[in-house]
C-alpha cells in the first residue's frame, strides 16, 4: 500500500531536519530526489515527490531568518538595507564557517556516500539505484569535486550491458572521527584536514582531506597522503622557508613521489592535471616534439601498458628511447634512495651536469619540485634527480603536469 500524503510530507520534514548545518538550502530539492531515486517506491513517487519537495524546501527557505515571500517589487522595509545592499551583503557572507565538528560530519557523510552504493550491491556486484557510470559520478559530485569524482568512480565502478557493477577492492583511505586530527585554514573556501595514520597497508603517512566550498556547498576537492616523517627531515634537504603554495606543491609532490616509487598507478592517475595530461621528459632539456605525454586513464595502466612508446633520443649515440612505460621507469625514473633524497629543492632550479634545462621555459606558470640523489663516490656518474612539475587548477590545487628526469650526460 502506498504512502499517505501526511506521511510523506513528514518523511522530507525529518530528511531536511536531519541535514547537517553547513548544508544549505539551495541542495535539499536534490537530497530529497536522490533519496527518491534509490527508495523501492520510485517509480510511484517521482513526479509527486519531486512536486513535495520542492513545497516543502520553499516553506522551509522561507521560514529561514533573513528571507521572507515577496513579488519582487519589495520597496524595502524601515531599518532594513536595500535590495541591492543585500545582494551585496549576501556574496560577502555567502561562505559558512566551517567547524572542527562540521567538517568531521562532512568528512563522514561524504564516506557514507560511497559506502552506502557499495553496500546495496548484490552478490554479482551489481548496484540498481544507477543505471551508468555518469549517473554516478553525478552522485557523487553532491560530495566531492568533480575530479574526485571522476577518479572514484573509473576506480571503484564499471559499465555493463546490464547496469552498473562494484570493482572488488580496497576503499581510500577514510577520516576517522573517533582519532585526532588538524584543522589548517587556507582561505574563507578551502580547509585542510590532516590525520596521521600508522597501519600496514599504508604506512606511517599523513592523510590531507581539502575541504573547498564551492556551488553553495562543501565538497571534499581531493585527498592526498605524505610520509608522517617527511617533516622531520634535514635542513639540508628542506628549504628553510616556503610559501604557503610553495608548501603545498611541495606536499603534493611528495605524495606524487611516493606513489611512483609504490608504482600505485590508479592513485598517480588521480594527480594527474586534467586538461594538460602527463609529459614525460628523460632529461632536463626538453624536447616538447618528441616527449610522450599520458592522459589520467593511460597513467591508470602506467606498469601495466604493453605498448611501446618512443621517449626521445638517447644522449650522446642519439638513438631512439623505445620502450613500454614500466620499462622506461625502470630505466630513467627510479632510483632505490629516492625516497630518502640526499637534497630536494623547491622553486629553483640548479644545475647538476652538462645539459641545461629548459623546464621553465616550458612551464612558465609551473612550480618544480626536484628530488636529487647524489653519486656514492665523489665525482661520480650515476647520480639522479627526478623533477615533479605541478600546475595549480582554478581551485588552487596542484596537479602533476610532467615528471622530468636528469642525469649524468656526455
Amino acid at each position: 500500500m502506498s504512502k499517505s500524503l501526511e506521511e510523506r510530507l513528514k518523511e522530507l520534514e525529518k530528511g531536511y531536519e536531519n541535514m547537517p548545518d553547513f548544508v544549505s538550502s539551495d541542495n535539499i530539492i536534490k537530497r530529497v530526489e536522490k533519496a527518491n531515486k534509490r527508495s523501492p517506491w520510485k517509480r510511484i513517487y517521482v513526479t509527486a515527490g519531486s512536486v513535495l519537495a520542492a513545497g516543502i524546501a520553499a516553506v522551509l527557505v522561507m521560514s529561514q531568518p533573513g528571507i521572507a515571500p515577496g513579488d519582487g517589487n519589495n520597496k524595502g522595509v524601515p531599518g532594513e538595507a536595500p535590495e541591492e545592499d543585500q545582494k551585496e551583503n549576501s556574496t560577502e557572507d555567502s561562505v559558512p564557517e566551517l567547524s572542527e565538528r562540521q567538517a568531521a560530519a562532512f568528512l563522514n557523510e561524504w564516506e557514507t556516500s560511497f559506502l552506502s552504493l557499495v553496500d546495496e550491491a548484490d552478490s554479482d556486484q551489481k548496484i540498481d539505484s544507477y543505471e551508468t557510470t555518469g549517473e554516478v559520478q553525478q552522485y557523487f559530485e553532491e560530495t566531492m569535486s568533480q575530479e574526485l569524482a571522476a577518479w572514484m568512480t573509473d576506480a571503484y565502478f564499471t559499465n555493463r550491458d546490464d547496469g552498473v557493477y562494484v570493482i572488488a577492492k580496497d576503499g581510500p583511505t577514510w577520516f576517522e572521527e573517533s582519532q585526532p586530527f588538524e584543522m589548517e585554514k587556507e582561505s574563507d573556501t578551502r580547509f585542510l584536514v590532516t590525520q596521521e595514520r600508522n597501519n600496514e597497508l599504508l604506512g606511517h603517512v599523513n592523510m590531507i582531506y581539502h575541504l573547498v566550498y564551492q556551488d553553495g556547498q562543501w565538497v571534499v576537492h581531493e585527498i592526498e597522503s605524505e610520509e608522517a616523517n617527511s617533516s622531520n627531515r634535514g635542513a639540508n634537504v628542506i628549504p628553510d622557508e616556503l610559501s604557503g603554495p610553495q608548501q603545498a606543491a611541495l606536499n603534493q609532490a611528495d605524495t606524487i613521489l611516493q606513489q611512483l616509487l609504490s608504482q600505485d598507478a590508479e592513485r598517480l592517475a588521480s594527480r594527474v592535471h586534467p586538461d594538460k595530461g602527463l609529459l614525460f621528459s628523460p632529461y632536463v632539456h626538453i624536447e616538447e616534439e618528441r616527449a610522450v605525454v599520458l592522459e589520467k586513464n593511460q597513467v591508470a595502466n602506467f606498469f601495466t601498458d604493453d605498448n611501446v612508446y618512443e621517449w626521445g633520443v638517447y644522449d650522446g649515440s642519439g638513438h631512439s628511447i623505445e620502450a613500454t612505460p614500466a620499462a622506461y621507469y625502470e630505466e630513467f625514473i627510479y632510483h632505490p634512495d629516492l625516497s630518502s633524497p640526499d637534497e630536494i629543492v623547491v622553486g629553483e632550479t640548479k644545475q647538476r651536469g652538462n645539459m641545461q634545462s629548459n623546464i621553465r621555459e616550458v612551464f612558465p606558470e609551473a612550480a618544480v619540485v626536484e628530488y636529487h640523489v647524489e653519486s656514492e663516490e665523489e665525482g661520480g656518474m650515476d647520480w639522479k634527480s627526478v623533477n615533479i612539475v605541478l600546475e595549480q587548477d582554478e581551485q588552487g590545487s596542484w596537479f602533476v603536469t610532467a615528471i622530468v628526469t636528469n642525469e649524468w650526460t656526455i
